[in-house]
């Protein structure tokens, strides 16, 4: 299946906002490494020009997403990655969603990442560090009441969405997303992300959302260090 531009937001993103190095290119076919996450986006519809392009500059390329599902089974079968997660790609192609749901958001600090961390545990403390530190993460709020928060991963794409368990089935979880698609799109992006193919909540979410899901998926794979 062809690969088209909503599976291309991330690689988009990093190449956007200056992060994104581009490590081989060919007709059609390219390799770049984000800066800031150090994951490795590769796309290509040619599974041979794809293979070859990796071989050539993708050795230490630990962490990839390669945008094309059946090219992302060969790199991983043909390069000793040890893990894998195939992924519909979601996109708001939308106007700014309407914020009158009566909860109030503040970006966290330092000082959250304990009760982050103690909530979230999808990603290592490093780098929910390093996601705080770049404010990249939303804590909502009702009335003084904390109900659960929301980011964006280092690489762009929207995710750590967490309600605290007093609060669900209150429409909390769309109400913090729609916060971080208003806040993507004031800064000038398409808000996106991703969702493993078999996460049918997650996938309802995102239609009931607005979001776009991709036809083609891809594939996030990494090697153990």
């Amino acid at each position: 299946m062809a690969i088209n531009g909503i599976d291309k937001l991330g690689m988009e993103r990093v190449l956007e906002r200056g992060s994104g190095e581009i490590l081989a290119k060919e007709e059609d076919a390219l390799l770049v490494r984000d800066l800031v996450s150090g994951a490795c986006f590769l796309s290509c519809e040619e599974e041979k020009t794809g293979l070859r392009l990796f071989e050539r500059a993708g050795g230490d390329c630990d962490l990839l997403v390669v945008l094309d599902e059946k090219l992302g089974e060969a790199v991983f079968r043909r390069f000793g990655f040890s893990g894998k997660m195939a992924c519909y790609q979601v996109a708001y192609f939308g106007e700014k969603p309407s914020l009158d749901d009566g909860l109030t958001v503040r970006t966290a600090e330092k000082s959250d990442l304990p009760m982050l961390a103690e909530h979230y545990r999808l990603i290592s403390p490093e780098e929910l560090e390093k996601t705080v530190e770049r404010g990249s993460v939303l804590l909502g709020y009702e009335g003084d009441r904390p109900v659960g928060f929301a980011g964006e991963h280092l690489e762009g794409s929207m995710g750590l969405l967490f309600v605290f368990p007093a609060y669900r089935r209150r429409g909390y979880g769309a109400a913090l997303e729609r916060r971080l698609i208003a806040r993507t799109m004031e800064r000038g992006y398409i808000p996106f992300g991703q969702v493993e193919k078999d996460n049918r909540a997650s996938l309802e979410l995102q239609e009931k959302l607005g979001l776009t899901r991709s036809e083609n998926r891809i594939l996030w794979m990494w090697r153990e260090s």
